[in-house]
């Protein structure tokens, strides 16, 4: 392996060009939340029960789950909004202004990063932060009530009204981020499809999402930032729509998506960060070690040849309490694969 730092050798990557070693996301990144939208508690804090509601910037109510897999989920049939129409009388508007809340958290953090080591990244948008322009409507508006805003011609006015000062408050928090944490990454996150596909229509997606996540990318990009996205899901079907905005990576970019064709499609100019087998063995407690291994060697022998590759977890093994030796089973492997692949 070559003396180039991990910053330096994962920025290649994102420049389109040939890195030394394969980069691993767990050791290539330090990662930025936005906790004063998170409610101001940073790293160490205690995990909230399961049961226990939580709020968002704009007063959604998610339930802690009791599958630490899954993150905070919307209360099920009981929307936040049960009529697009009338959503001022439902929602506290103006929006929060993100200048006037405890930012004190994040300004410490930012102090501590190792920016010459790593490449510092942010995270906005998802279920906590508000802002992800389809995942907070269905917050907001719940999966029914969102797949009716978006079809019905009398509600999609309310839909894009909504939206746009949901989006406005979503760039000034990257304009917050920025201001704080000076990162080389902004990653947006949103997740419009499930395992087995979008949870839209092409068509859909290009009149009622693809506007207001084109403009968070711009501004990503306006900012002097490499814009990521993160979609969970089958989503390839929004790689060339992302490629057009601006965005020059997708993680956690599952393996039932077609990588392969995306690879052949776009080579080094679109990077594939993740690659990781989140519903095989390497994700199930009592798996065995080689199970574990060879799993990890499989995503680097389909997706590191000719580089524009990244392994990554994106968290997800963390949140199935496998237990130490598991995960050092993980990265164990994944630093052997880094450094032997090229």
């Amino acid at each position: 392996m070559s003396q180039l730092t991990q910053r330096e050798n994962t920025l290649k990557v994102y420049a389109g060009e040939m890195p030394d070693w394969v980069p691993v996301a767990e050791k290539a990144y330090a990662l930025c939340m936005p906790f004063a939208v998170l409610g101001g508690g940073g790293p160490g804090q205690p995990a909230p029960e399961p049961g226990t509601i939580i709020y968002n910037l704009l007063k959604t109510p998610h339930m802690i789950p009791p599958d630490p897999n899954i993150g905070p989920m919307p209360i099920p049939g009981d929307p936040q909004v049960p009529d697009i129409t009338r959503w001022r009388e439902y929602l506290e508007f103006p929006f929060p202004d993100v200048s006037t809340l405890d930012w004190s958290t994040d300004i410490e953090m930012a102090k501590g990063i190792d920016r010459d080591n790593l490449l510092v990244q942010a995270l906005v948008g998802g279920v906590a932060f508000s802002g992800a322009p389809y995942n907070s409507m269905v917050d907001i508006l719940g999966h029914e009530g969102a797949s009716i805003a978006m079809l019905d011609e009398d509600e999609k006015a309310f839909w894009h009204e909504l939206l746009t000062y949901q989006t406005d408050l979503e760039i000034a928090l990257i304009d917050r981020l920025v201001d704080i944490y000076q990162p080389d990454i902004i990653c947006s996150c949103d997740d419009l499809a499930n395992a087995h596909g979008p949870f839209m229509s092409p068509a859909t997606y290009a009149e009622m999402i693809r506007p207001y996540q084109e403009r968070i990318i711009k501004r990503i990009i306006e900012a002097g930032c490499i814009a990521e996205v993160h979609c969970c899901g089958k989503a390839d079907g929004f790689v060339d729509d992302w490629v057009e905005m601006g965005v020059k990576a997708w993680n956690p970019a599952q393996i039932f998506n077609d990588l392969e064709g995306i690879k052949a499609k776009y080579g080094r100019q679109f990077v594939i960060s993740g690659g990781y087998d989140s519903q095989g063995k390497i994700n199930v407690k009592g798996a065995s070690e080689e199970e574990v291994r060879a799993s990890i060697r499989d995503s680097f022998r389909k997706y590191a040849p000719g580089g524009g590759y990244i392994f990554g977890t994106s968290g997800m093994a963390l949140a199935h309490d496998l237990g130490e030796e598991h995960m050092n089973w993980i990265l164990d492997e994944a630093e052997k694969c880094s450094k032997e692949a090229y």
